[in-house]
């Protein structure tokens, strides 16, 4: 069995070396104000004299506020993504006098259950997951949209003016996304019993994000569709002004993302429930810059409540998870659930799995609250519109919701492999549509 690990755990680390190796390239934390800085700055080109910039405020305001929020939502759905169960499927009884394996059902997959693996016995395993990030608070991430708008030159509240000078703020910009996010986690796990009551245990994963699109600006410009003369464009001239430019990007980055340990302690068996409780603290060891790792030092506490009751396992995990990174509220966790034997050596697992955030000063805002555009037509008479900055809803939270469903199947004593999906069953926070999770474990 000792050479087994040794191998085992040789080829875990050569695998973790080969694939942490990246290229050199931009940090991904760097995008979205490269974008908002070529269209705003770089591109705007404006009218001279009295017109020069006046979107200034808008890109300072973009940069401050805008590009924290968005890195922020990114990190924190990658670096919390939840880690797989090392409840083994096989236990063992002592109770004859002799070592007695027990077939039983094998487990859930991102829950957990309160028995531990026991005193000696060693799980250890590796996890892929896919996640394509298509959506953010309902909205798709390729219309994302944020709309900048024109310095408030005579300082009344509203943009929009009757004179040459103040007509000019009616001009807004449109900028739509264009995002693709995507992330490949693969997690390697290991546990190990200390006690028949106490496990300690160490996940590893390996993150590879990728993050491209082309965002598209289009200038609404109510000076050229009025006068014919456009005081803010991207190209041209201010009669036969390009109002609409595209800015490309493609970036990736792999690496460790936050290493875990785990305590997990068993502290009542008995015939009407098992309770046990369980210890996460996630060390800063993945690049925020790059969306591996969240920057801070992180820590959940859970209770454990299961009961078998025969192939049937339901189980109940109520946590609090301390968040010490900006834009990451503290939480509180709960994943109900049950794990079924279907046939031998095949289980049948389905979980809820709710996060419900704490601290409302911590929400991700992106870019919150509309502003009045009033445009003064030629003949006196005036329109007003009210201009959303963003077509992503402002929340106070971003609760998540997911249902966890897969199997796992147990060809033998030692060797067990899974397949889930994870499906989000509300419109919360960054998601992708679908997460599959594949995976295999060896007991020991």
């Amino acid at each position: 069995m000792k050479m087994h690990l040794l191998h085992a755990a040789a080829l875990a680390t050569l695998l973790l070396v080969v694939l942490s190796v990246e290229k050199a390239q931009a940090q991904l934390n760097t995008v979205f104000n490269s974008v908002f800085h070529t269209i705003l700055t770089d591109r705007l080109i404006l009218s001279p004299g009295t017109h020069a910039n006046h979107f200034v405020d808008a890109a300072a305001r973009a940069e401050s506020l805008l590009v924290p929020a968005l890195n922020g939502l990114i990190v924190g759905n990658i670096s919390s993504f939840p880690l797989s169960s090392t409840t083994p499927g096989v236990s063992f009884d002592f109770s004859g006098g002799q070592l007695v394996s027990v077939q039983e059902a094998a487990g859930p997959i991102f829950a957990d259950r309160a028995t531990t693996i026991g005193k000696g016995r060693i799980n250890f395993g590796f996890n892929a997951t896919f996640l394509d990030m298509s959506r953010v608070r309902g909205v798709e991430t390729e219309k994302m949209r944020f709309t900048f708008t024109h310095e408030d030159l005579d300082g009344d509240g509203t943009l929009g003016g009757p004179d040459a000078q103040t007509a000019t703020e009616a001009d807004v910009i449109d900028v739509t996304m264009g995002m693709n996010l995507t992330a490949k986690i693969f997690a390697f796990y290991g546990a190990w019993g200390i006690t028949k009551n106490l496990d300690v245990g160490v996940a590893i994963p390996l993150i590879s994000v990728h993050m491209h699109g082309t965002a598209e600006a289009v200038i609404n410009s109510f000076t050229y569709a009025n006068v014919g003369s456009a005081s803010h464009f991207f190209g041209g001239t201010a009669t036969s002004p390009a109002l609409v430019t595209t800015v490309p990007y493609d970036e990736s980055a792999t690496g460790i993302g936050d290493v875990v340990v785990r305590l997990k302690y068993s502290f009542l068996r008995g015939d009407a429930v098992d309770l046990g409780a369980l210890a996460n603290v996630s060390i800063p060891t993945g690049r925020e810059e790059d969306f591996l790792g969240s920057g801070e030092t992180n820590a959940i506490f859970a209770l454990l409540a299961s009961k078998k009751i025969g192939d049937f396992t339901p189980h109940l995990n109520l946590g609090y998870e301390l968040r010490a990174a900006e834009f990451q509220s503290d939480r509180m966790i709960v994943r109900a659930g049950f794990d079924q034997r279907v046939l031998q050596g095949l289980t049948f697992a389905a979980d809820f799995l709710g996060t419900f955030d704490l601290n409302e000063s911590e929400a991700v805002k992106l870019y919150p609250g509309s502003i009045t555009v009033v445009e003064y037509g030629q003949s006196g008479g005036t329109v007003r519109r009210t201009v959303s900055l963003s077509n992503v809803p402002d929340r106070d939270n971003d609760n998540l919701h997911n249902l966890s469903v897969g199997f796992k199947y147990s060809p033998s004593q030692a060797f067990l492999v899974l397949a889930n999906i994870l499906v989000p069953l509300n419109e919360a926070g960054l998601r992708a549509s679908v997460a599959p999770t594949v995976g295999v474990s060896m007991n020991f």
